[in-house]
């Protein structure tokens, strides 16, 4: 079974972010267990090409949950045997002998070779590589029968008599199946031990040799499962409450968080009045994040106050301080107090990498909002500067309209159609205002605020038929009112209803010109047990096609041309339902289209 200390590097090499494939791969390469479970879990055969290809697919939260899995099941079993890593060294030079003879026969891919091999010494089954089954298979076979065999096999017969019987015999095999001079197979075994060594060193498992490598992976296993709910953090505030629950449980006591909260300047969220300055020359906490090295920080006379006040905020004389970063930057620090009686070192180095790699994802995070938030604020003077610019013309307009109201006040008719002018510029205008009243970015999705007032829906229909007679004359479309009798009083907002038709008879209009398009309202509906009007628009124009019908609350691009945004439709949904209303259309190819808008009496 795989050794402790090579599943800790397996672990290791998995959360290493970024992630590096060939130092991954490098790691299972070593060991048949792991190796053999990945090849099956990717479906390919022992192929690094086509590993590698399988393995770079994956997200990086996949990799990392899959690689934990195979973790565990080569963990330590109560009772298990389990190889030294002597004997898994004994084995990997076995493979590394069996590529070294490759080599010597001029095969094209010799570590492939290898992998084969140590799969098939350590009795691993792949279905999906019949190389691999054929070596499993013709194992143990009389030397004699293997003169005819496939190269592969007979190399495997040698590794085989390396491992299983001694050096003499598999020299003497060497030369019978493969050609190689027995007097150069000393020469050979040395030179796959070199390379065996070689992999030890790169997987740095041969520089720790007292390590408690099973105290290691539980320690590895419980940072990795608890920093998990660091990603989830999506502030500072809740970071640190996150750093609260994972320090209790890997320390038995909270470190100091301090983060950097503009450039050189590091606060605690917890002891918000002080202030680490990296520029302090009396500052050991400012020495160490300068450094990016732990340091020890100790009260006295001279020491900064600003430390010392940390340091009675953890209630101690004495602290460690670990700068928390990547890549030369310190995002934050720990301010840690020592415990002689608990060695932590090991759990605070994957601690800290974990905490800097989602302080470097936040500190990310929070660039591209003050991206946003630049770009909100030069869109805002703009909108500022139009409106300004807009409402100039307008009121000119309002003061040339007040003129002719005066000059044709004896003209009733005259005098009516120029209030209802004045209305609808009124209603420009607001629209317009609107546009700069941006909400918060808090509240980015809030819908604007309704205006709930009696008034009568005829008399507001009555004035959209009216202005809208002359753009149907020009559109050849004979415009008509079909009102109920009477007054029909709601409480809702005029204006927003007053939109609502502006944009569904306008688009009538535009959608069947030489047609009819009628605008009318109707009483007595009920809906849901609701008690409203109805408001419709309808034409005879040609209907709307399926594909328009699929998608016709959504924005979208006009068909009309011009300067037409294509968003009519997406306005008319969203104001409907923030009158509390409903709307539905009806539409037939060659018997045109109605739009029926339902409004409650009352929101």
């Amino acid at each position: 079974m795989t050794p402790e200390a090579v599943i800790f590097r397996y672990l290791e090499a998995a959360h290493r972010q970024p992630l590096s494939v060939e130092a991954f791969v490098r790691v299972l390469s070593a060991d048949a267990d792991l190796l053999g479970r990945w090849l099956n879990l990717t479906n390919v055969g022992a192929e690094p090409d086509a590993l590698v290809e399988a393995i770079m697919s994956l997200a990086p939260d996949e990799l990392v949950n899959l690689a934990q899995a195979q973790a565990w099941a080569v963990l330590p079993v109560a009772g298990s045997a389990r190889l030294g890593l002597d004997q898994w060294q004994a084995v990997l030079r076995s493979a590394f002998l069996a590529e070294v003879l490759a080599e010597q026969l001029g095969l094209d891919d010799p570590v492939t070779v290898r992998w084969r091999v140590l799969l098939a010494i350590s009795g691993v089954s792949l279905p999906q590589d019949e190389a691999l089954m054929e070596l499993a298979a013709f194992r143990g076979v009389s030397p004699e029968l293997l003169g005819d065999a496939g190269t592969l096999i007979r190399i495997f017969g040698v590794v085989d008599a390396f491992e299983v019987v001694d050096e003499y015999e598999a020299a003497q095999l060497a030369q019978a199946l493969l050609g190689v001079e027995s007097d150069n197979f000393p020469e050979l075994v040395e030179w796959a031990g070199i390379r065996c060594s070689d992999l030890i060193r790169a997987l740095e498992l041969s520089t720790d040799p007292d390590a408690d490598w099973s105290n290691r992976l539980w320690v590895q296993q419980q940072v990795s499962m608890l920093s998990a709910l660091l990603p989830l953090a999506e502030s500072h505030a809740a970071l640190q409450e996150a750093h609260e629950f994972i320090a209790r449980s890997l320390f038995g006591q909270v470190p100091l968080l301090l983060f950097e909260t503009t450039a050189g300047r590091y606060q605690s969220l917890r002891l918000p009045d002080v202030e680490i300055h990296m520029n302090s020359q009396t500052s050991l906490i400012a020495e160490a994040i300068r450094g990016g090295q732990p340091r020890e920080v100790v009260d006295r006379a001279d020491l900064s106050v600003g430390d010392r006040q940390l340091l009675r905020r953890l209630g101690s004389a004495e602290a460690k301080c670990l700068p928390v970063g990547r890549n030369g930057h310190s995002h934050a620090a720990l301010l840690m107090l020592a415990d002689e009686d608990v060695d932590y070192d090991f759990a605070l180095e994957l601690y800290v990498e974990a905490l800097a790699q989602r302080l470097s994802n936040l500190g990310a995070r929070s660039g591209e909002f003050d991206v946003i938030k630049k770009y909100r604020a030069r869109e805002e003077k703009r909108l500022r500067e139009l409106v300004h610019e807009a409402n100039n013309p307008l009121s000119v307009v309002q003061n040339y309209l007040h003129i002719l109201q005066m000059r044709l006040q004896h003209d009733a008719s005259a005098t009516d159609q120029l209030e209802m002018i004045g209305s609808e510029l009124t209603r420009a205008t607001q629209i317009i205002q609107r546009a700069r009243e941006l909400p918060p970015l808090t509240e980015v999705d809030s819908e604007a605020q309704v205006q709930v007032a009696e008034f009568d829906v005829n008399a507001l229909v009555h004035r959209v038929h009216e202005l809208h007679l002359g753009y149907a004359a020009d559109h050849r479309v004979d415009l008509r009112l079909n009102a109920h009798p009477g007054v029909l009083v709601v409480e809702s907002d005029q204006q927003r209803l007053a939109q609502i038709l502006n944009n569904l008879v306008r688009n009538a209009i535009e959608a069947a010109p030489g047609e009819r398009v009628t605008v009318g309202t109707d009483a007595g509906i009920f809906r849901e047990g609701r008690e409203g009007v109805e408001v419709f628009v309808s034409d005879t124009g040609p209907g709307l096609p399926r594909s328009v019908l699929e998608r016709l609350a959504d924005p979208k691009d006009s068909t009309k041309g011009g300067d037409h945004a294509g968003l009519g439709l997406h306005i008319v949904h969203r104001l409907v339902r923030e009158l509390g209303g409903n709307i539905d259309v009806r539409t037939a190819a060659g018997q045109g289209t109605t739009f029926n808008l339902f409004l409650p009496l009352k929101p």
